[in-house]
């Protein structure tokens, strides 16, 4: 009745227009409750091999992180797929990474320990994790090999990221390469569905 009053039109009309709305992806109705308008995704053009926490910065966004670390000794999995010597030990930095105060992802690094002893003293809640590892510790990331699958989160990852379990996530697995095919360690993404989107760009080139 209101939209109808402010514009002069009919409470079909505005009913239509919010229909559509609602069809393009800028509102969603919740049943019970009303109709809200969507906030925009977050964009990224993959594949990328940049710091998320710089591209939100420059895209004008406030990225944040609450981080815990955890040392031990790597297990069967994990020396396979980092090629790690027996009893060899690994650093886990599980982070829950927010946007403008939204959590966004949930992120889940295995790196050698070898490789960067002090990182568990570092403040990664509020500084890029690939910036740390490339200027403390001079390991460049030159390559990475990314992997993408989804899924439904359990209720403990649900719980974490705020989201209802029917809202899926984006899952990105990748394995860190530094210089010399030296691997670094690797990384398991969990992206709300709702709010993010993969995009990728491909030049195609003539023969």
């Amino acid at each position: 009745m209101e939209l109808a009053d402010k514009y002069g039109v009919s409470r079909v009309t505005v009913r239509q227009a919010i229909k559509e709305l609602v069809a393009a992806g800028l509102l969603y109705r919740i049943q019970g409750k009303g109709t809200f308008v969507l906030q925009p995704s977050i964009e990224r053009v993959e594949p990328n091999i940049t710091s998320f926490f710089y591209e939100m910065i420059e895209s004008g966004r406030k990225p944040r992180a609450e981080v815990s670390f955890e040392v031990r000794e790597a297990n069967p999995e994990e020396r396979r797929l980092l090629q790690l010597e027996a009893r060899e030990r690994v650093i886990i930095i599980k982070r829950l990474r927010f946007v403008d105060d939204e959590p966004l992802i949930y992120q889940v690094n295995t790196v050698r320990e070898v490789l960067c002893p002090d990182l568990v003293s570092e403040d990664l809640t509020s500084q890029s994790f690939q910036y740390t590892l490339e200027i403390k510790y001079n390991l460049r990331l030159i390559e990475l090999e990314e992997k993408l699958s989804c899924m439904k989160p359990d209720k403990e990852l649900a719980r974490i990221l705020g989201i209802s379990p029917s809202v899926p996530l984006l899952v990105a697995t990748r394995m860190l390469y530094g210089v010399g095919g030296k691997i670094i360690g690797m990384a398991k993404a969990h992206f709300r569905g709702d709010r993010y989107v993969y995009k990728v760009v491909r030049n195609a080139m003539s023969s």
